[in-house]
């Protein structure tokens, strides 16, 4: 009766400690770009060089590590609030399924544009 006032009924718990988990490790990734973009090369930075970069197969593995963690975090971020103000259920089920379409629309599109990236001559 009471989750019928407050959200879906569930404590959230999971959702919470997953969003802190992604928070932190999008954190890392994003030092980590920083890091290796602004500090850690030589000389000023060219398409050249950040193309070079993007070819590689392990900076293609840390963009798609810091796409999945982004679009889970947004997408978490977005659910836990459906969650906590959204108390219709059918409206609640609409929004979630649009959030997942929206979710795996933007993974897909964010892993074709890093896998298929090729240098141009």
């Amino acid at each position: 009766m009471l989750g019928k006032y407050f959200g879906s009924g569930r404590s959230g718990a999971f959702d919470w400690f997953f969003q802190r988990i992604s928070g932190v490790a999008l954190l890392i990734t994003l030092f980590l770009h920083f890091w290796v973009l602004h500090y850690a090369s030589e000389g000023p930075v060219t398409y050249q060089k950040v193309m070079a970069r993007l070819v590689s197969p392990a900076w293609k593995a840390l963009d798609i590590a810091f796409l999945v963690f982004a679009v889970y975090h947004a997408m978490n971020g977005f659910k836990m609030i459906i969650d906590d103000y959204v108390h219709s259920a059918g409206l609640r089920a609409v929004l979630v399924g649009t959030l997942w379409v929206l979710a795996i629309g933007f993974f897909g599109l964010g892993v074709l544009t890093i896998v298929t990236l090729k240098v141009q001559a």
